[in-house]
């Protein structure tokens, strides 16, 4: 007696999809939290502010997730204020807090167990638009949290840890 295909096939393809999503959250459920800047531990550069140029460090993270989205509020904002950035996870670009001026956009999606941002910003210049592309990186060991940060040939580390 012979089964036909579609009665293998489908099952396997419940356990994978299940798994799979089975993997995403525990991604998600490690990157969830309130974080602390570790200035000691963290790469951050020269010069004023240091690393990636119009990229400030946030002194304090909180990263909310969802299976659709991740909103990260940091106390990047003039004079210290929150920022929220609201970053969907179906590929679809998102606007996010930026320069005056600037139009910053973002795109994230999880690779594995971290979550990339991929952030553009366009402002336009006296020839036409200006613009370069900063790729953050989220990840999670234990109770230390590395955003690995991108722009060209710049690399800047910086590490927070899991607030209490």
């Amino acid at each position: 007696m012979r089964i036909p295909r579609l009665v293998v096939i489908a099952p396997v393809a419940a356990l994978l999809t299940l798994f799979s999503t089975g993997l995403q959250a525990q991604g998600s459920a490690a990157l969830a939290g309130t974080w602390t800047f570790d200035r000691q531990a963290s790469a951050v550069g020269s010069g004023r502010g240091g690393g990636v140029p119009g990229f400030p460090q946030a002194s304090q993270l909180t990263i909310k997730v969802s299976p659709t989205e991740v909103v990260v509020d940091g106390d990047t904002g003039s004079a210290g204020t929150i920022q929220t950035s609201v970053y969907k996870l179906d590929g679809t670009s998102t606007d996010v807090p930026g320069p005056l001026g600037w139009q910053t956009t973002a795109k994230a999606a999880w690779q594995g167990e971290s979550l990339v941002v991929t952030i553009r910003r366009t402002i336009d210049g006296p020839n036409g638009p200006i613009g370069a592309n900063v790729t953050d990186t989220y990840s999670v060991a234990g109770t230390v949290m590395t955003v690995e940060r991108r722009l060209g040939a710049t690399v800047q580390k910086l590490i927070y840890n899991r607030k209490p």
